[in-house]
């Protein structure tokens, strides 16, 4: 004979959680729009990236923007 079973799931029931906001400082005096402006005057992202702390990911925007 064969088996029917019917499928259930527990209803789930999420409740919203806070909104966590990351900002990325590196504590050494230096904006991030500033560590940008550096990389668009010309120097190296992997340069500005050591001197202002900021990872290289984030000042390849400002590459971009200045080879446009």
């Amino acid at each position: 004979m064969t088996r029917r079973a019917r499928l259930s799931w527990p209803e789930e029931r999420r409740q919203a959680s806070e909104v966590v906001v990351r900002r990325v400082d590196p504590g050494r005096g230096w904006t991030l729009e500033q560590a940008r402006d550096l990389v668009r005057q010309g120097y190296s992202v992997e340069r500005v990236a050591e001197r202002t702390g900021f990872p290289p990911q984030m000042l390849k925007v400002a590459e971009v923007a200045a080879d446009e």
